[in-house]
């Protein structure tokens, strides 16, 4: 009897398919992917469309290149980044971007937008440490029920998770397209629309995300009895399916947030979205967002705990399991959220910048290199990472800096001098620059000798 997931090549039939790529999309369309893109457009005003494009390449191209440099660099994200760094290297920078999207931010910062949109619906007070508290441990405690079975966990959310979240955004989505709550204004911020829209959409870290949820999907494949020499296939479709579910509804939600710049000028991102949704359907409405939030909140959670915790039992050997990871995640998770999410984005947030930028080098480098496993172009592209590590993080050192009103040996004045600082993007150059000098000094070793000859 064959496998009612497979059609006869062997492949997901399309069912599967698309319910797979559907959990996938809810996954990346976590709060943030949510919310920001209504309050770009809101900002984009008149330039929606160049600022779209923008957002485009970071928040959604980069993501499918995550998945194509997954399938042709054959590997898992730890060992694409091994390949590159050395293991020593690799596993200690593919450790710090995992903690820092795991335990250590991105997940406690879902968790507590999450809260904090509920807490607005039903008047409750958002800043009561008790109740953030127990909000936190039931969240989590839910994640644990799709966590127990990692091949499971994309079923899940497919089953329980998306069709409620798709069904809201799109009963939203209709509802502002068809009546506008204003007229576009001019954009509100200084500068290319395009680069605004690309700097912002960089802000989202959803390439990370691709490279930690690729551990997922293949558990999902396996689960459902892909065969080996199809996962590559089977992931891309996958991911074909979902970021085209999140290019529809980035553009979507920024166009509706064009129409808002003359209605809530005032408003940014959850309020934003709130009062969006509050002025079409009433209170009720506000209610009902609040709690596709918290399913957004929870999808992306999932999915990043699950890829998280499949890391560490890689870098572990397996002498650590699945559940014990999940578990020290979640309960790590609940000690950082309960900051809040004022603390959490202003204490925690900067980091993300630090380690991003190297990982965006080591997608670009295995989706598009016509050989990534050359010599030549592997040593070129650990020149580039160690730059754009380099100034991502001294990129960090000056956004704490400016907040603490700190100027260690006048930086702040230097690195505004960089190129591009205004962007945050001092890295790209650098990291350009670093791959061509890592080209012109590569020597390949003659074969047949060792260094004692």
């Amino acid at each position: 009897m064959g496998n009612k997931n497979l059609n006869r090549s062997g492949n997901l039939n399309l069912i599967q398919l698309l319910l797979s790529g559907g959990a996938l999309f809810s996954m990346h369309f976590g709060a943030s992917s949510m919310v920001w893109p209504m309050n770009w457009g809101k900002e984009s005003g008149t330039s929606v469309l160049e600022a779209f494009l923008g957002a485009f390449i970071t928040s959604v191209f980069l993501v499918l290149l995550g998945y194509i440099a997954l399938a042709r660099g054959k590997g898992s994200y730890n060992e694409l980044a091994n390949r590159i760094l050395g293991k020593g290297v690799g596993q200690i920078y593919t450790s710090l971007t995992i903690a820092v999207l795991g335990p250590l931010y991105v997940i406690p910062r879902m968790s507590a937008a999450a809260w904090d949109s509920l807490a607005q619906a039903f008047g409750l007070p958002s800043g009561n440490r008790l109740l953030l508290i127990l909000f936190n441990v039931l969240f989590y405690a839910v994640f644990y029920f799709f966590l127990m079975d990692p091949g499971k966990a994309m079923d899940k959310i497919s089953r329980y998770l998306f069709p409620f979240l798709l069904t809201i955004v799109t009963i939203i989505i209709i509802t502002s397209l068809s009546n506008p709550l204003g007229e576009p204004q001019g954009k509100s911020y200084e500068g290319a629309a395009f680069a605004y829209g690309f700097t912002n959409g960089y802000a989202t870290a959803e390439i990370l995300c691709a490279l930690v949820y690729g551990a997922v999907i293949v558990n999902n494949l396996k689960d459902k009895g892909v065969e080996e020499s199809k996962m590559t296939k089977n992931m891309l479709r996958i991911g074909l399916v979902g970021i085209s579910l999140l290019t529809i509804t980035h553009l979507f939600h920024m166009v509706i947030g064009s129409y808002t710049g003359d209605t809530f000028a005032h408003l940014n991102y959850t309020a934003l979205y709130t009062a969006v949704v509050k002025t079409h359907f009433g209170s009720i409405g506000g209610i009902v967002f609040s709690i596709a939030l918290l399913f957004a909140a929870m999808t992306a959670g999932i999915g990043m705990t699950s890829g998280c915790a499949e890391f560490f039992v890689e870098i572990s050997n397996n002498r650590i399991n699945y559940k014990q990871c999940a578990k020290a995640i979640l309960l790590l998770s609940i000690v950082i959220s309960s900051l809040g999410l004022t603390s959490i984005l202003s204490l925690l947030g900067p980091i993300l910048d630090g380690v991003y930028p190297a990982a965006i080098i080591l997608v670009v480098y295995y989706a598009l290199a016509k050989n990534p496993f050359s010599k030549r172009w592997l040593a070129s592209c650990r020149f580039a990472m160690h730059a754009a590590f380099f100034f991502g993080a001294l990129d960090v050192l000056y956004k704490y800096a400016k907040a603490f009103g700190l100027n260690p040996l006048g930086l702040v004045q230097g690195y505004e001098a960089l190129p591009l600082a205004s962007l945050s993007l001092v890295w790209l150059p650098a990291a350009l620059l670093a791959f061509l000098l890592g080209s012109a000094l590569y020597r390949e070793k003659p074969e047949g000798k060792t260094a004692a000859n």
